[in-house]
């Protein structure tokens, strides 16, 4: 059997993990058109659970069309229009009627075509030339209304936060005032730059305040781990006790992505060697020492008071990190030095504030533990 488990890309089918309370509560927003803002820390498998909703819908068949965009990288409302139209041809499955209808629609833009080199399939975008990007907004998102006249619309936007760095003025108000006409069709907003995008539907001087239900996605509990690792170790012949399971996932801190790395590695073990502690160690140390460089690297390129502020986070378990002896601890003279320093690591992503002080990557985590023997 292939290797079930994956880490590098989108999870769907029964490589994705339970998720069952999520994907019910989102598919109750989509089939009630109502908008909804999903975020949490990076890697947490946001991208993976609209892949699956949407790979819900289908296998209903329910009468709801569905569209992904990916924003990740875009720098402009050009970018923006331009992914947003690349994604049309996943509303029709005939291109000619795709280009027919966008062209109906949109008679004064030239339309450029291009090949999608991950798919295969035709995409269409326009072309800016004389044309101002606000008409071709506009132009956009009355294709989307039409498009929902006929049939329900979720329209997921990937990794959102990325709007907020646009120059153009005004474009999220313009943005905007499109969606909230559009009655048939469920926006979701997703974003794993929490401040950026929470801020952006939660400030009440923001285009986007309050126009979208909250959706926070967390880790995946323990006991969902359990009977999903067992059904697929079982495909192979493999006895994995619910007690490996609840160490791997504990190692892991119930981090999505990891454990899925993890177990990818591990499912490629082989059987014979059995699943002892000291395999689980041997697996996970090879993990940390693949990513060896990469994280030298990122070391290398802090400061010193950022370097002694993640030993701080690492020996107090991220709390109190302004007590005099903690700071002693790591030769920090004041508290200014580490307010200053957590602020530098939070726009670094490096970590995160949850009640507490958090390492971001838990891989990176690890290595600073072997690195600084903590």
């Amino acid at each position: 059997m292939q290797n079930p488990f994956a880490y590098s890309n989108y999870v769907t089918g029964e490589s994705f993990c339970n998720r069952k309370k999520e994907l019910s509560e989102l598919l109750k927003y989509i089939k009630g058109s109502q908008n909804v803002l999903l975020y949490s820390h990076r890697r947490y498998g946001k991208s993976s659970l609209i892949r699956q909703v949407f790979r819900e819908i289908q296998k209903k068949n329910l009468n709801i069309y569905v569209m992904y965009v990916e924003l990740y990288g875009t720098i402009s409302e050009k970018d923006f229009i331009t992914r947003t139209f690349q994604g049309l041809n996943q509303l029709e499955s005939n291109f000619e009627k795709l280009l027919k209808s966008v062209s109906k629609a949109i008679k004064n833009i030239k339309l450029n075509l291009s090949i999608d080199s991950a798919t295969g399939s035709t995409l269409v975008a326009p072309s800016f030339e004389a044309v101002n990007e606000k008409v071709i907004l506009e132009e956009l998102m009355n294709i989307l209304s039409k498009y929902s006249q006929k049939h329900k619309l979720v329209i997921a936007f990937d990794e959102f936060q990325e709007v907020a760095n646009y120059t153009e003025d005004g474009f999220e108000k313009r943005l905007r005032s499109f969606i909230q006409q559009h009655s048939n069709i469920c926006y979701i907003f997703s974003g794993s730059q929490q401040h950026l995008i929470t801020e952006m539907f939660n400030s009440n001087n923001r285009a986007f305040y309050k126009s979208a239900e909250s959706f926070p996605l967390d880790k995946i509990e323990t006991k969902h781990y359990i009977p999903w690792v067992q059904n697929l170790f079982s495909k192979q012949k493999v006895n994995l006790s619910a007690d490996a399971i609840e160490e791997i996932v504990k190692k892991f801190e119930n981090h999505p992505m990891y454990i899925q790395n993890f177990l990818f590695h591990f499912w490629e073990r082989p059987v014979k060697k059995g699943f002892s502690p000291e395999i689980i160690n041997e697996v996970e140390n090879a993990i940390i020492e693949k990513r060896s460089l990469e994280h030298t690297v990122l070391w290398e390129t802090l400061s010193i008071n950022q370097k002694k502020t993640l030993k701080l986070i690492l020996l107090n378990n991220g709390s109190n990190l302004f007590n005099a002896d903690s700071l002693k601890s790591v030769s920090l003279k004041t508290g200014s030095l580490v307010t200053k320093a957590l602020s530098s690591l939070m726009k670094k992503e490096i970590i995160v504030k949850n009640g507490r002080y958090l390492i971001q990557d838990v891989i990176f985590k690890k290595w600073l533990q072997k690195t600084l023997s903590l």
